[in-house]
């Protein structure tokens, strides 16, 4: 219990940077739930648990919180939409994305601490990448769909796959020409 009111003094006390670092958490499981409700999915459960551990991605952002929304919010959208791809997918994602980021940069300072400009700018250009990244397997995924057959079987998942090993290979490359 006494974690729950240090969580809530962390909350009162922080500085308005790092509210506001909070709040794009916030913000970003709102998008994931009008996107999913733009794909037609989601139930009373699911609206239920998207709303309340949204709220408490924000209140404990150092804890398991950012995961298990996570989670939650990808299993509600398996669950509830049809099909293999829609074209709310990439809203949803960069809404989980905003959640990622943001609660993680909450968790690497102290509330009570402002959040230099410098590392804000930091953290939006690496979410940005990320984004533009997911942006491109979300398009190349809408393009398999197209034309995928039953017969296809796993060639979009190891496209998918081949992209995102592409593009790590290619980031681990660039670091280590910069380090």
């Amino acid at each position: 219990m006494r974690e729950l009111v240090d969580y809530w003094v962390d909350l009162r006390s922080a500085s308005r940077s790092h509210l506001r670092v909070r709040l794009v958490a916030l913000l970003g499981a709102a998008l994931f739930m009008v996107s999913m409700a733009a794909a037609g999915g989601g139930g009373p459960v699911a609206w239920a648990g998207l709303v309340v551990m949204g709220a408490l991605v924000v209140y404990q952002p150092t804890t398991l919180m950012p995961t298990v929304f996570a989670l939650f919010a990808v299993a509600s959208w398996w669950a509830g939409v049809e099909g293999p791809w829609h074209w709310a997918l990439l809203p949803a994602a960069l809404g989980l994305l905003l959640v990622h980021a943001s609660a993680s940069l909450a968790s690497a300072l102290p509330p009570q601490a402002s959040v230099p400009t410098s590392v804000v700018r930091l953290w939006a250009l690496r979410t940005l990448l990320v984004g533009v990244m997911t942006a491109v397997v979300w398009l190349l995924a809408a393009l398999l769909v197209g034309v995928a057959t039953p017969r296809g079987g796993a060639l979009p998942g190891i496209v998918g796959l081949t992209v995102v090993t592409g593009a790590l290979a290619y980031l681990a490359r660039v670091r280590a020409r910069t380090s």
